[in-house]
């Protein structure tokens, strides 16, 4: 099965042009995914950091406790690097949507992409969703430009040629 060319995305992938922190989303889920989730990091042994504030702690064993209420309202986010150069940032705002950002500063070039694809699937694959991509500051507005297919069990390009 032939995976996405670099050829196909180096437009869509361009950090200066595209802003450089496109959105990852898995819509429609519960506490149950973000479970899901935090499993995949433990099981693929995936270094990861939970901030909350402005401090950083090691991943809670529960996701019900990525979502204790907070007064305070502070920001909270999920770093997970599954790869050592690529890092994902999940933010922690509602148990209905996974959402975060990876850098394209770290996604440049075939193997890298290969490897971001590799991550996209596996968690599609954990959590039993489509996992989507969006240009930067897109999500929820715009289509996606890539997708893991649940029912292909691949990563598709969804974008098409890039247009100036």
């Amino acid at each position: 099965m032939r995976g996405i060319g670099w050829d196909e995305v180096r437009e869509w992938f361009d950090p200066v042009g595209n802003g450089s922190a496109p959105d990852i989303a898995v819509a429609d889920t519960t506490l149950d995914d973000w479970q899901a989730l935090l499993g995949l990091i433990r099981a693929e042994g995936w270094r990861a950091e939970y901030e909350f504030g402005d401090e950083r702690f090691g991943v809670p064993v529960s996701a019900a406790d990525l979502f204790v209420p907070d007064p305070e309202g502070w920001l909270r986010s999920l770093w997970v690097w599954p790869e050592p150069d690529i890092e994902l940032i999940f933010r922690v705002w509602t148990p209905e949507v996974i959402v975060g950002d990876v850098s394209l500063h770290e996604l440049q070039g075939q193997e890298r992409l290969d490897d971001f694809c590799g991550i996209l699937r596996r968690l599609g694959q954990r959590l039993g969703k489509r996992v989507e991509m969006y240009a930067e500051g897109c999500y929820d507005a715009y289509p996606p430009m890539l997708a893991y297919e649940v029912t292909q069990d691949r990563v598709v390009f969804l974008a098409g040629p890039w247009r100036s």
